[in-house]
């Protein structure tokens, strides 16, 4: 093909045609139809070198100048820092054109950022873009121009995707004859969303994640991914992606043709080769995914972003029991009072206890100095007024702490007083013990685990939903808790009675309504299993424990530069605006059951008495 066209315009440059441009024809482009800053031209001619970067500069115009006939290097001339948008003016009678065209095909600068005219003066568009040429897609802006009887015609160019062998859409932007310009549509419209949204039944190369075994054809993997219900083996955001698909299906008419990936990510070996749908998308082998992907530094070179919105969650799932209770300040009846508030207590009793002693000493020694004096001569002598012993008196003295109580009561006025005082102290102090021991037990807010580490040291057993992602994190994670879940979790073997370590939702629903079970999941898939199962105590029961992945939103990603990115995302944010993203959302993202219940009582056994007073 190359070999054809540079013998065709050897042929022109025989017969005597001229290879000029029209600068008016140039002018009136770059000023009037696409106003934009900065030329790069691109030809053969010193004629063009000589009266174009003259002419356009004159119209405070930025001029670079390309010599086809010359070495360059294009990424270096096609710089992505423009600051304003740019139009590239290539003289396609010139040797160097397809080797140009094709160059800039390979490295996708046929995109949104430049504005193509391409002088195309007894060729066909055709010619100049064979099917080789195979990114030439609805976000190309390129304009022909050929010569009609009373002057010039500029065409639109466009596809909707060569690559698919989608044939060359050319639309007649205007002529120009005389020096006037007669416009039949704006060329921007020409290049919009909306004139080119219609893509006529084509059918996009597409990719997904099923991990389940003999998912091959397209038909499996549309039967999947269009039910409403969970299905094993399948991410929740994958289902939620495909939603999101089959809105850009209905909007621009087009088809999919999808293949099966097993997962997300993952390297060949020690190479740099790309595995998983991610494999597939960079690799440019697939259009579009009906899958998210995470956010990671190293993939926005490899990548572009047409969306955001799911909120990928992930959490151990399981019921409250008693004996889950991990947390020190609500399981231990010591902790309502600091240590210092307990030193005083102390304190305060000995000191309590020592000063009835000293008092009953005092009194003692008194009575009986009356009755060497004969002062109380009649004072009988029984058992009350033998003097009590001091562990007896320290016994008391915790008793009335207590609140048990006073026996003998005390005749002495001092010491009246004393225990008064005393028994107001114990009141107080009582009080407060009692309400925050029983606001404890009744409050569910911080009872059992509530991290991974409390997980890993609990009696729970766990498992977690089969899907590949996990069979990742375990290999390849080096976080020292989860290598600590694993060792402590999941190395040991299990009875055939037990759920296994990688299990469906619906197979551990009975043994989280069972308790002394958890398991790790995508919140979103166990909440409408959970809600239809579970009663409203059990619900009140339910805890989740985030933390062993990251909460994330993902992206929803394409091919680096994909020829789709600036169709898909304009239409994505239209989307989002108009609410159908959120519809979908709500649908998709069910909410924690609430609880419905005013408070759960739980029995008190054995095990939770020695617990706590350990």
């Amino acid at each position: 093909m190359k070999f054809s066209l540079g013998l065709f315009i050897v042929t022109l440059a025989i017969s005597g045609v001229s290879l000029n441009m029209e600068i008016s024809v140039l002018t009136n482009f770059i000023l009037n139809l696409v106003k934009t800053k900065h030329t790069i031209l691109f030809s053969c001619s010193a004629q063009d070198f000589q009266d174009a970067p003259a002419t356009l500069m004159a119209l405070n115009q930025l001029v670079s100048v390309v010599n086809l006939n010359e070495y360059y290097y294009l990424p270096s001339v096609l710089t992505r820092e423009s600051h304003a948008r740019t139009t590239v003016v290539v003289n396609t009678r010139c040797n160097g054109t397809s080797e140009l065209l094709s160059e800039a095909s390979e490295n996708r600068y046929f995109n949104k950022t430049y504005q193509w005219f391409l002088w195309g003066i007894g060729l066909e568009v055709q010619t100049l873009f064979p099917l080789e040429l195979d990114y030439v897609g609805p976000n190309a802006q390129i304009t022909y121009v050929n010569k009609t009887d009373n002057g010039f015609a500029y065409w639109d160019v466009h596809s909707k995707g060569r690559h698919l062998r989608s044939v060359l859409e050319v639309n007649l932007i205007g002529t120009f004859e005389n020096g006037r310009m007669n416009k039949v549509s704006e060329i921007f419209y020409l290049q919009s969303i909306e004139f080119r949204g219609q893509f006529n039944g084509i059918t996009l190369r597409g990719a997904s994640v099923i991990d389940k075994d003999d998912i091959i054809s397209n038909e499996q993997i549309e039967s999947i991914l269009s039910r409403p219900t969970k299905d094993s083996g399948v991410a929740a955001f994958i289902k939620y992606h495909y939603e999101l698909l089959s809105l850009l299906r209905e909007r621009f008419n087009f088809t999919v043709n999808f293949r099966n990936s097993r997962g997300w990510a993952g390297r060949l070996g020690n190479t740099t080769f790309r595995l998983g749908l991610l494999g597939i998308v960079m690799r440019n082998e697939a259009d579009i995914a009906a899958s998210g992907a995470f956010n990671r530094i190293n993939r926005f070179a490899e990548f572009d972003i047409i969306h955001q919105s799911w909120k990928f969650e992930t959490a151990f799932l399981y019921r409250y029991t008693p004996d889950l209770d991990t947390h020190g300040s609500s399981g231990n009846f010591l902790s309502p009072f600091s240590d210092r508030v307990w030193v005083f207590s102390l304190l305060t009793v000995a000191a309590v206890s020592i000063i009835w002693v000293i008092f009953e000493i005092i009194d003692s020694t008194l009575q009986r100095r009356r009755a060497v004096l004969k002062i109380e001569p009649n004072v009988k002598k029984d058992k009350h007024d033998i003097k009590t012993t001091c562990v007896e008196r320290i016994l008391q003295t915790f008793g009335a702490m207590c609140q048990q109580g006073l026996d003998p009561t005390p005749k002495d006025r001092s010491v009246r007083f004393l225990v008064i005082t005393l028994f107001l102290f114990s009141l107080v102090m009582y009080n407060y013990y009692t309400s925050s021991v029983v606001g404890g037990l009744l409050s569910s807010s911080d009872q059992g685990p509530a991290t991974v580490d409390e997980i890993t040291s609990s009696p729970l057993k766990i498992s977690f939903e089969d899907i590949g992602y996990y069979k990742v994190l375990f290999r390849e994670s080096k976080n020292v808790s989860i290598t600590r879940l694993i060792e402590k979790k999941l190395s040991s073997t299990r009875s055939p009675n037990e759920l296994g370590i990688f299990s469906h939702i619906e197979e551990a629903v009975p043994y989280l309504k069972a308790g002394g079970f958890a398991f790790h999941c995508e919140v979103v898939d166990a909440y409408p299993v959970i809600a239809e199962f579970f009663d409203a105590n059990e619900i009140c029961d339910l805890r989740d424990v985030s933390g062993l992945m990251e909460v994330e939103i993902m992206n929803w990603i394409l091919h680096k530069n994909s020829q789709y990115t600036e169709i898909f995302r304009t239409a994505m944010c239209n989307a989002q605006e108009k609410g159908f993203v959120e519809r979908i959302l709500r649908r998709r993202q069910t909410k924690k059951p609430a609880c419905q219940s005013l408070y759960t009582v739980y029995p008190v056994d054995v095990r939770f008495l020695s617990y706590y007073w350990a």
